[in-house]
This record gives structure tokens, C-alpha cells and sequence, in this order.
């Protein structure tokens, strides 16, 4: 969202959100969050603002949202000054067959501990519309931690609870609602200049034995110049086990 990014953990490591390629955040509202954090003023008042981005598949936790074809996402936030996030999210789907969007809305406080350590509390509920749209719908709640290391970059660790996630079958498909525990990890380093590299690992393991557990990463490069964010990544996933590039472009106001 800025070229220079502060230096505050909180806009250093969160500033990434959903405009990154591997399209998920900790929650749409800590996206939020940290978008606001990089509007002038947004520590002293209450600010709103989002950001629009296209991508070249949709890969949500190692599963495609796409199909193989181009998304788009549209986030928007509103923060007020007692660090507290709300967040919305739309996003296309596979045009294919099945539900045709996505939307989610979200709920964000944080404690930033000192000028390094960050802790974050989210809520989250994600709804689809189109055929199909009842087997995807799931809520979480995410508790998250963030430190900035300064010359050894950004690091942030999550695990999210959800009661009603579908389960995934070894071929990637949706079974039952068994609900999970997903664990995300997560690396950021400028680079040079506006570029910066990340890397992301998670897994995502079902309740009650139902469907499969399954791993995902991904590991890519990101340029900032001003309101715009290119990025290119290199996705993994072991359900179904597969790996491709994603790159997307992003627009923040």
C-alpha cells in the first residue's frame, strides 16, 4: 500500500491482507486493520478505506475458489481508535458451476504489546450465493501473534477454530461439516527498495476423523508502489497434491 511501510508491526506485517495471491487472510478484519493502519491519521481517528485485486486464480488455504480461471476481490474495512476492525469481503468464484460468490464479514481487535509484538482476536463468517452455496458456508474465530524482527522480517503464527468447516476429501472435494483447527505460520522481508518476499505454511486438520488433514504453503515475491501491489507466488497443496503459480495486482484506497 506504500512504498516505504511503517514501521509499526502492525501495518509492517498485516498490511499484506488479502492482497497477497495465496487469498487468505488471518480474517478480512484484520485485513482491515492493517490497511487502516497505513492511512495518515488512522491512529488518531476513525477511517475507513478497501482494497480491489485480480488475480489469476483464486487459492484459498491450498484449495482453488476459481477453477482454473481469473478472480477478483473487493475488501472493505472501518476501524475505529479503541483497535477495534470491521471488515467485508467480496470475491468471485469458479464461473463453471457450483456458487458463484463469496462474501465475508468480519470482526477484528487487536493488543499491540510494544513496538514489535502484536496480538489479534477475529471472528469471521463466510457465505456464498449460487448452487452449492450451503456446503461452503462456515464461521471461525482466529487467534493470532505477530513479531517484527526487524533485519530477520516479519513473523505471525494464527490458529483458527471452526465449528461447521467442511471437511476435504484426498481429491479436494467438500464432506460434511465436521468443523477444524487450521494453523497458519507466516514470513515477511523486504528485500530491496518497494520488494519484499513472503512465505506461508498452514494445515488445516477436520474434527471427529472426517475427510482428509492436508498441508499448504507458498513462497513469492511482491512489489509495492504506491496505492498498487504486484505480487507472484508459487502455491502448494496436498489435497489434491498440487502446486502453480498465482500472480494478481492490487489497488488500495
Amino acid at each position: 500500500m506504500v512504498v516505504e511501510p511503517p514501521k509499526n508491526v502492525v501495518t509492517a506485517l498485516l498490511v499484506r491482507g488479502r492482497t497477497r495471491v495465496w487469498d487468505r487472510p488471518l480474517a478480512v478484519g484484520i485485513a482491515a486493520l492493517a490497511a487502516a493502519a497505513t492511512v495518515p491519521g488512522a491512529a488518531d481517528a476513525q477511517t475507513w478505506g478497501g482494497t480491489l485485486s485480480v488475480v489469476s486464480e483464486r487459492v484459498s488455504r491450498g484449495l482453488s475458489l476459481s477453477g482454473d480461471h481469473p478472480g477478483a476481490t473487493a475488501d472493505f474495512f472501518y476501524r475505529d481508535d479503541r483497535n477495534w476492525a470491521l471488515g467485508l469481503g467480496l470475491g468471485t468464484l469458479n464461473p463453471d458451476g457450483g456458487a458463484t460468490a463469496e462474501a465475508i464479514v468480519s470482526a477484528t481487535r487487536w493488543w499491540q504489546v510494544d513496538d514489535h509484538r502484536t496480538l489479534t482476536l477475529s471472528g469471521a463468517y463466510y457465505d456464498y450465493t449460487g448452487p452449492g452455496a450451503g456446503r461452503l458456508r462456515y464461521s471461525e474465530i482466529s487467534i493470532g501473534s505477530l513479531w517484527d524482527g526487524g533485519a530477520w522480517g516479519q513473523w505471525g503464527g494464527t490458529v483458527s477454530l471452526s465449528p461447521d468447516l467442511a471437511a476435504s476429501s484426498s481429491r479436494g472435494y467438500a464432506v460434511g461439516h465436521p468443523g477444524a483447527t487450521i494453523v497458519e505460520l507466516t514470513w515477511h522481508r523486504r528485500l530491496w527498495g518497494a520488494l519484499a518476499a513472503d512465505v506461508g505454511w498452514g494445515i488445516v486438520s477436520p474434527w471427529g476423523g472426517e475427510g482428509s488433514s492436508y498441508r499448504f504453503a507458498n513462497g513469492g515475491l511482491s512489489y509495492t508502489a504506491g496505492a498498487w501491489r504486484f505480487t507472484v507466488s508459487r502455491l502448494y497443496s496436498s489435497v489434491p497434491p498440487q502446486q502453480r503459480w498465482v500472480a494478481g495486482v492490487a489497488w488500495s484506497f
